[in-house]
């Protein structure tokens, strides 16, 4: 009888400032726009992961990419 049980996030990611301020410095984009689009991004990822952990890592990336390709 081996049941699946869902792992429980050990903490929620975290917004942090500095991490959108250096986004929209290596991606000349406005800091308003750097801190809405790794918020967009972060919130997207949480809303699925069962381990949070490297949540802010990947937002970033994926933020960068957005700005870059935009």
């Amino acid at each position: 009888m081996n049941t699946a049980q869902p792992i429980a996030p050990v903490h929620g990611p975290d917004f942090e400032q500095r991490v959108a301020e250096t986004i929209a410095r290596e991606t000349a984009a406005p800091a308003e726009l750097a801190a809405r689009i790794y918020r967009e991004e972060l919130n997207a990822l949480a809303r699925e992961a069962r381990i949070t952990q490297f949540l802010p890592v990947i937002a970033r990336r994926r933020a960068c990419l957005r700005l870059r390709t935009q």
